[in-house]
Parts: C-alpha cells; structure tokens; sequence
C-alpha cells in the first residue's frame, strides 16, 4: 500500500469496485471488495492520492498479489 499500489489479499472474485480512475482518496478509504472461501475481504488505500488505475472489473477472478489499484501521490 505504501507505494501506491494495491494488491488482491487473497485469491477470489471482484465482487465490488467502489472507486474510480481520477476519484481521490485518503488512506483507510475502501476501494474494492474481494470475495474469498465466503467471505468478503474490504481493500483499502494505502496512500492519500487520486486513483490512477482500477486495474480489475466486477466478477473478475484475481491471484494473491496481483496489482488490483493504483494510486499517484498528489502534491
């Protein structure tokens, strides 16, 4: 998170995109929703930044560690 950066906890399905490229965000700031073993795993913003890239799309299957959203420090 600390680089902008965030990645899929765990392997599962997309179940909710709550941001979008351009929106800002605050660290702490849900971004998207992942679905694993029936549960639903909340990622949040590491950084203070707007979101550069949603690199996943609901229903979407992703990898632990797969680069699911970027966000750009603004100054």
């Amino acid at each position: 998170g600390g680089d902008g950066k965030g990645r899929a906890a765990r392997t599962g399905r997309v179940v909710a995109v709550l941001a979008k490229p351009g929106d800002r965000v605050t660290a702490g700031q849900p971004v998207l929703t992942l679905e694993a073993m029936k549960m639903e795993h909340v990622h949040k913003a590491g950084i203070d930044g707007v979101v550069a890239a949603i690199d996943v799309a609901e229903g979407e299957q992703v990898t632990t560690g797969r680069i699911v959203v970027e966000i750009a420090v603004v100054t």
